[in-house]
């Protein structure tokens, strides 16, 4: 795994395995807390629900438990931290995201919210929602960049392994 940080809040990564990608998740987990919301952008196949997974196992998920939100739109998970897992993909609009109650999950700061697609609701997430955009780089790699105020505290954990 190659990570750069690129300014106080900025980190950039290749992703050369579904474990790097994991491990990636299990690092968020670490410094992710209530009241996170972290916003998920790729195209389809870029690892969104694979990064969800890693880190809602890493807070005590059930494994079994966690699927992609794609045809359900929110699954609510019980780990360390509570999780809601939000998919924006079949919505016809930002506010058919509002007419799901999203921002309740996220109102009373006693969870971490994940948000696949994000992008395309963007303007509904709170300012300050964590960013983490995900590239297909041949076939098993990833680019990410990842946008949160604790990114430096992410390059230290996934420096060398």
């Amino acid at each position: 795994m190659d990570v750069q940080l690129i300014g106080p809040s900025t980190l950039h990564l290749t992703l050369e395995s579904e474990a790097e990608t994991d491990r990636l998740g299990r690092a968020l987990a670490e410094v992710a807390g209530p009241g996170v919301v972290i916003g998920l952008v790729g195209t389809l196949g870029a690892g969104k629900t694979r990064l969800s997974r890693a880190i809602a196992e890493a807070l005590g998920v059930d494994p079994g438990a966690i699927a992609s939100p794609t045809f359900v739109l929110i699954h609510e998970y019980d780990g360390r931290i509570p999780i809601s897992h939000f998919d924006a993909y079949r919505l016809d609009g930002p506010d058919d995201f509002d007419a799901l109650g999203a921002s309740d999950h996220w109102a009373e700061g006693d969870r971490l919210c994940l948000v696949e697609w994000a992008d395309l609701v963007a303007d509904r997430l709170p300012e300050e929602t964590w960013w983490v955009t995900l590239e297909l780089e041949g076939p098993t790699g990833r680019r990410a960049r990842v946008e949160a105020p604790k990114a430096a505290e992410l390059a230290g954990l996934l420096g060398p392994a």
